[in-house]
């Protein structure tokens, strides 16, 4: 008599780990992004680079601000600090309008693309 009997076990968190592993190595076809979410995709895409050029002049502001307060706090150089604090109090008030005039320029770019795939989603084509 043969003393092998079936046993079956289920664990749900296991079998989520199994199948997200899986997934990793099964070829699937990349299917195109629909039109809603190219233009998520492209206004995103629009924004960044004015957002990271504005926190870019914002940061090299201050720094330079920071190294006017260390001239005249630190290195008893009270002129020069005054002046390159103000130098970089100058650049970090700038970085808002650097931010938008960058976001403009990039909004220019994909301006046409937009507007069209607004169009056809309000069309209820996409």
């Amino acid at each position: 008599m043969d003393n092998s009997k079936f046993t079956y076990s289920y664990s749900p968190a296991r079998n989520d780990e199994v199948d997200k592993i899986t997934a990793k190595y099964i070829k699937t076809e990349k299917k195109p992004d629909s039109d809603m979410e190219r233009l998520r995709k492209l206004d995103r895409q629009a924004e960044r680079p004015g957002t990271f050029a504005g926190i870019a002049v914002g940061i090299i502001g201050v720094l330079i601000l920071g190294l006017g307060l260390s001239l005249m706090l630190s290195f008893d150089h009270f002129t020069a600090g005054l002046i390159v604090g103000v130098l970089g109090l100058g650049i970090a008030a700038a970085a808002t309008p650097v931010s938008k005039a960058v976001t403009r320029q990039s909004r220019e770019k994909v301006r046409d693309e937009i507007l069209e795939l607004s169009r056809r989603i309000k069309q209820g084509q996409g």
